[in-house]
């Protein structure tokens, strides 16, 4: 009598299972990666701690002695409640702006041919190469009473007198804007770019419009990179420093402006404490808002 098991009952066997994760000796070969030990001492040493201790400070006076007087001061004063909320409008037009503008020109860039769109890639990078500083003061010598805008007017007597820009939300808006530029193009393009152009093809024959092919099938593709570049924007923006202080007045005064005043002039860091740990909250909650409501697991990848 034959040994040899059948084709009916190895058909209807089931698979040799497998343990995965464990090596020759029985151990999980799934452990902690030890490369990653320098990393999270570094973000430890330099995020980590710096927070908590921003935290500490903002409950402590300067003696180290517990207190809420900066909290209470905060939400008792409605002056600091209309500061977070302009820079928070503050960020949203920003946001607009660079939205419209970015997803344009990334649109535009993804059409050209890789040569002309190599070399206008250049351009939109070339902000990159400067300092933030430098690009502010810029706006200064565009804006000023003096400027080259005032003086371009002025030459075309287009005006009598020169304009007051600077000290106005359009100089502060447009300022960040212009700065904030390159996050949003660079999100949506590499996005736009990668979309195969096929699927358009195939919308216009299936007897779609242009636009509909667009709309319908285009733009759904590209909301990972507005959805990214949104979030760069709005979060640069409403943490921005040095432009607002540039060419922003009274009026345009933003919660770093008043952390910033804080810590230079009136030497209260408990109450500059409380500040940045309120706009980090803030921050905070927004982005759990949007991991909500805009899915950032997918966006950042982790789609299944």
């Amino acid at each position: 009598m034959s040994t040899q098991p059948d084709i009916e009952t190895l058909a209807g066997a089931p698979a040799p299972v497998r343990k995965r994760g464990f090596g020759r000796k029985g151990r999980d070969n799934r452990r902690f990666p030890l490369f990653l030990v320098p990393v999270l001492i570094f973000y430890l040493l330099f995020f980590g701690y710096p927070l908590i201790r921003i935290f500490w400070q903002s409950v402590t006076d300067m003696g180290g002695t517990y207190t809420l007087d900066g909290y209470r001061m905060f939400f008792e004063e409605p002056a600091y409640w209309a500061v977070l909320g302009y820079t928070g409008l503050l960020g949203l037009i920003t946001l607009t702006i660079t939205l419209v503008a970015g997803y344009t020109v990334a649109y535009w860039l993804v059409r050209l041919e890789k040569t002309w769109a190599v070399i206008l890639m250049a351009f939109v990078l070339i902000p990159f190469w400067s300092s933030g500083l430098v690009r502010t003061y810029a706006w200064l010598v565009i804006l000023g009473r003096q400027g080259v805008l005032n003086t371009f007017l002025l030459d075309f007597g287009l005006i009598d007198t020169p304009i007051a820009f600077i000290g106005t939300n359009t100089a502060v808006v447009f300022a960040l804007a212009y700065y904030l530029l390159p996050y949003m193009i660079l999100s949506i393009y590499s996005v736009m770019n990668g979309i195969d152009r096929n699927l358009l093809l195939a919308a216009r024959n299936l007897g779609a419009s242009p636009f509909r092919a667009f709309r319908h099938v285009f733009f759904p593709l590209t909301r990972p990179g507005i959805l990214a570049g949104s979030y760069m924007v709005f979060m640069l923006g409403i943490g921005m420093y040095i432009t607002p202080a540039m060419l922003g007045g009274p009026n345009q005064t933003t919660l770093p402006l008043v952390i910033a005043i804080q810590i230079n002039e009136a030497m209260d860091w408990t109450f500059a404490a409380t500040l940045s740990v309120i706009l980090l909250l803030v921050t905070g909650l927004m982005q759990l808002g949007a991991n909500r409501f805009l899915d950032f697991e997918r966006l950042w990848g982790g789609a299944r």
